[in-house]
């Protein structure tokens, strides 16, 4: 179990995968499971766990689908809060195209409180974070569609931790973590 307080995870299944050529990155398959699972996986201390996609829902998980589909990312964390309905004082948002999700996420967790993945470039990682929940709802109450997550959560303060993490976007990151598409 993951250490730290009590936190709920909205996890982004949803995207095009445009650059990987219309693949499903969350079906995606990497040391024998699928990056959804891992990412699942490295959220499993949650007390509730809601997956934002238009996909078939995960049983056992809550399900959202962001409105109209594909709006992007902002838009995708408000659905997930919506399914949530009133979200843990922490809010774990993660995309499910890292391969090496366990590893970053733990370390995010190991914060203690509102957290944000930044990669070895010194980035920010909006979706690898844990956020205040009430401020995050708050940010939501409004239209997000299209919107950004850099714009949904300035300001917001957040732990900055760094870690080794890489998404897959394009075949040459699925090819470096030996990933068939």
């Amino acid at each position: 179990m993951t250490p730290g307080p009590p936190f709920d995870a909205i996890i982004l299944a949803g995207g095009r995968g445009s650059r990987l050529g219309g693949v499903d990155k969350a079906s995606l398959v990497h040391g024998g499971a699928t990056l959804l699972q891992h990412t699942v996986d490295a959220v499993a201390g949650a007390r509730r766990i809601v997956v934002v996609g238009d996909r078939p829902p995960v049983e056992g998980l809550l399900h959202a689908v962001e409105d109209p589909v594909g709006s992007g990312p902002a838009s995708a964390v408000g659905a997930g809060l919506s399914a949530l309905g009133e979200p843990a004082d922490l809010v774990a948002v993660l995309a499910c195209d890292v391969p090496e999700v366990a590893a970053a996420f733990a370390l995010v967790r190991a914060a203690g409180g509102p957290a944000i993945a930044v990669d070895a470039e010194g980035r920010e990682q909006y979706l690898l974070a844990v956020y205040p929940g009430a401020e995050l709802l708050a940010r939501t109450r409004c239209d997000l569609q299209g919107g950004s997550m850099r714009r949904l959560v300035d300001g917001i303060a957040l732990r900055q931790v760094r870690v080794e993490a890489h998404d897959v976007d394009v075949p040459a990151d699925a090819e470096r973590f030996g990933i068939e598409l």
